[in-house]
């Protein structure tokens, strides 16, 4: 059995990516290894556009509220979460005090922050 030390892992996303790419066989392995390279590269891209565009309304600490709600768990908790082409509308055509995003965001940005949340 191969054992794994990953030092300062970011994500939980990753984290599950390469525990599993280590259960795996060799050749299931190496088949998950461009998706897990891929999944991480999408959540700390979205992680920086997160930074660089929603940060300054919103918090991703559970139950902080800024300008505007917390987006801690936004796609997972059990009641009144958001699925992603409802994330999607909001952030093109805006909500509320919300201005929208469509000029801002390219599709891709969009997909690498739905991946971040996810991790929320």
């Amino acid at each position: 059995m191969h054992k794994v030390f990953v030092a300062g892992v970011a994500t939980a996303s990753l984290a599950v990516s390469l525990t599993t790419a280590v259960l795996l066989s060799p050749r299931e392995s190496r088949a998950q290894a461009p998706k897990a390279a891929k999944d991480a590269a999408a959540v700390h891209a979205g992680q920086d556009t997160f930074t660089q565009r929603c940060i300054l309304c919103h918090s991703v600490n559970e139950g902080q509220v800024m300008f505007g709600p917390s987006l801690y768990q936004v796609m997972k908790k059990p009641v009144g979460r958001k699925t992603a082409p409802e994330i999607r509308e909001i952030l093109q055509n805006g909500k509320g005090k919300m201005p929208p995003f469509k000029d801002k965001l390219t599709p891709e940005d969009v997909n690498n922050l739905l991946a971040y949340l996810h991790t929320l």
